[in-house]
């Protein structure tokens, strides 16, 4: 069964936004905008930009930390980082990494911040809360995007220059080894439980299935025109990737790599997220300056349903997100209320 989809909002946030993160307590999203040197704040209930920060030039990426309530910003043509923080949005420091830093993850439970680096070669690994530099890692020309996998302590570093991934062991910031992929690698995403990356090669146009435990390329996978950014989905089912040549996102399932469906948004798409709080694909349009919001009516082929295996390896996890009205007075109620305490859940059968 195909998708369906409904659009809706399209916010104007700045120039050339990219990179994307989500404030689910605040219910916002924060927009890199590379070309306005800004930090777009939308509130996602409004869908209304209710803030810009001027950060370093060229804000290429954007992660939010929530035990600091502080959000970083790569800035590409600063070779630093902009650390804002999240209440009061005042710009707290810029921090030195590598030459033209372009990608950004978290590592919440190790709180680390990982950066890559794309002129320098180089993937900057620093203290989430002091905001020491932990390590400087070689990588390769064009470095930039940065996924982890906790499982096999590895972090995967994206050369778009190189066209290859390069391995580091995230306990001793040191390489183990590497893979050539297609040209014009840019964006990566992990499944850790199925033990598989997935990769963009953007001037190549496909997206590559790698097996992390024999570190091969196992499938190369179709979607679009220039794809440039990808998501994984919070079921894990799900790669999303954006288009940039034709203004679409391509959904593909992990299970089988088919794509069973593809969205119509903005000119340009780059950065793309999905909101854990409500499911909603929240897709940064380079071309038409905007913040795009998309929700799925309904849909997916049965090929994207999670397996049992999939769906075991989410006991101990961290609890999603989740919303319900409340018995009383209908209100809808999140889960993000009662963080970091403890509290039961009662599911009642009414028969």
């Amino acid at each position: 069964m195909p998708i369906t989809t409904r659009k809706v909002a399209a916010v104007s946030v700045g120039l050339d936004p990219e990179g994307t993160a989500v404030d689910i307590r605040r219910g916002r999203a924060y927009v890199a905008c590379s070309r306005s040197d800004t930090l777009a704040v939308v509130d996602l209930e409004t869908a209304a930009v209710v803030a810009h920060v001027a950060v370093g030039a060229e804000p290429i990426d954007v992660v939010f930390d929530e035990r600091t309530d502080r959000i970083f910003t790569a800035d590409a043509h600063a070779d630093a980082l902009s650390v804002v923080d999240a209440e009061t949005l005042a710009v707290e420091a810029h921090v030195p990494v590598g030459a033209y830093p372009s990608g950004l993850t978290l590592d919440t439970d190790e709180r680390r911040l990982y950066c890559g680096n794309s002129m320098g070669s180089t993937m900057s690994v620093l203290d989430l809360d002091t905001l020491e530099t932990l390590a400087v890692v070689d990588a390769e020309p064009g470095a930039g995007a940065v996924a982890l996998d906790a499982t096999r302590r590895l972090a995967l570093c994206v050369n778009f220059i190189a066209a290859s991934v390069t391995f580091v062991d995230i306990d001793t910031f040191e390489q183990t080894g590497r893979i050539e992929v297609g040209r014009g690698a840019c964006a990566v995403g992990v499944v850790p439980e199925r033990g598989e990356a997935f990769v963009v090669n953007s001037l190549a146009g496909t997206v590559a299935r790698i097996d992390l435990d024999s570190r091969t390329v196992v499938e190369e996978l179709t979607a679009g025109s220039a794809p440039v950014g990808l998501t994984i989905g919070p079921r894990h089912d799900r790669v999303y990737v954006t288009n940039r040549g034709d203004g679409t996102v391509s959904v593909l399932s992990v299970v089988d790599g088919t794509e069973c469906g593809r969205i119509t948004v903005g000119e340009g798409p780059g950065g793309v997220v999905v909101n854990p709080d409500d499911g909603r694909l929240l897709v940064a349009n380079a071309g038409s300056g905007t913040l795009e919001i998309v929700e799925e009516v309904q849909g997916g082929s049965t090929a994207d349903a999670p397996t049992e295996d999939l769906l075991a390896e989410l006991v101990g996890r961290r609890l999603p997100a989740f919303s319900l009205p409340d018995h009383r007075t209908g209100e809808q109620r999140r889960s993000l209320e009662w963080a970091e305490r403890r509290y039961i859940l009662n599911f009642f059968a009414s028969w």
